[in-house]
């Protein structure tokens, strides 16, 4: 049967219109199964492209946190150190900008907690000789963009690292 004489009654319909449909159809579905494979591998929150483990170059300080992120998405950042001596141990953040991030909680809670300039300081009294102290910070994203972090405890070597914030 031939394709012109199946027209329906009211129905204009335009051989040119239903190709570019047909072809949109199949390339939006190519787009969003990469995009959906873009997720399930990280590429806009947690997952093995996004998860990320930093050590610094004396071994003695690491850092796990998220490289990709979205903005209003609280995220964890676990700062681990080994205790050698007992004692105060200062754990300081530093940002590009102070508006950058909102800190959430804090885990253990430090003695003390303040901020000065674009540095987060923690400070824990006391704490005992261990292997490893651990420190779980969960922020929060206020401004989207590149955003580079730094890391340090006590005088030990920093680590910095950079997270893409999605908005």
């Amino acid at each position: 049967m031939n394709r012109k004489s199946e027209k329906v009654l009211g129905i204009n319909e335009s051989n040119r219109l239903l190709r570019f449909e047909y072809a949109f159809r199949q390339v939006g579905f190519i787009v969003l199964l990469g995009v959906i494979v873009a997720a399930i591998i990280g590429l806009f929150s947690s997952g093995a492209i996004s998860d990320a483990v930093k050590t610094n170059s004396a071994k003695t300080l690491s850092v796990s946190y998220e490289r990709f992120g979205r903005r209003e998405t609280e995220f964890p950042v676990q700062i681990t150190f080994p205790v050698n001596t007992p004692g105060e141990y200062l754990v300081s953040m530093t940002t590009a900008r102070t508006d950058v991030y909102d800190p959430g909680s804090v885990w253990p809670q430090p003695d003390r907690m303040y901020s000065q300039g674009n540095t987060l300081y923690f400070i824990y009294n006391n704490l005992k000789s261990n292997d490893k102290f651990t420190v779980r910070l969960f922020l929060t994203p206020s401004r989207a963009g590149k955003w580079t972090n730094t890391i340090g405890v006590n005088s030990e070597p920093e680590i910095r690292f950079w997270q893409f914030i999605y908005p």
